[in-house]
């Protein structure tokens, strides 16, 4: 699976690059001020934690089930461009959540993420996401 395979992301646009994950500006994603939609600006930052976690614990556990428990966001600025996002995990975190899957079968794993706009810095959140193996 990919994130791209999924419809939501499919219908605002979602692509994915070889470094982060990207929505490109679409009139339908704008708000009434003309800046990217917030609510457009917090899917692409789920779906940059989605990609992680397919590329790096769905490879290792396939039968892996993983769903965000809880997510925020703190917007900075407008967003009027392209914008992309950027998970920022240290290896140490995701080390942690692996040992724990294989001691426990179910772990908790938070994913911080920088979203951009032109290299600015729009926004940031973070999720916690669920994963249980089967």
């Amino acid at each position: 699976m990919e994130i791209t395979d999924l419809a939501f992301n499919r219908h605002i646009g979602i692509k994915k690059s070889d470094k982060d994950v990207r929505l490109r500006k679409q009139p339908h994603l704008f708000n009434h001020v003309n800046s990217m939609h917030a609510a457009a600006i917090y899917g692409l930052a789920e779906a940059a934690c989605g990609d992680y976690i397919i590329e790096n614990l769905m490879a290792q556990f396939p039968d892996g089930l993983a769903l965000v428990r809880q997510g925020s966001i703190k917007y900075k600025r407008p967003a009027v461009d392209d914008c992309y996002a950027q998970v920022d995990v240290s290896h140490s975190s995701l080390q942690t959540c692996i040992d724990t899957l294989k001691k426990r079968n179910r772990a908790i794993f938070t994913i911080p993420v920088r979203i951009l706009c032109d290299e600015t810095l729009i926004a940031t959140a973070k999720f916690d996401w669920w994963f249980s193996l089967k």
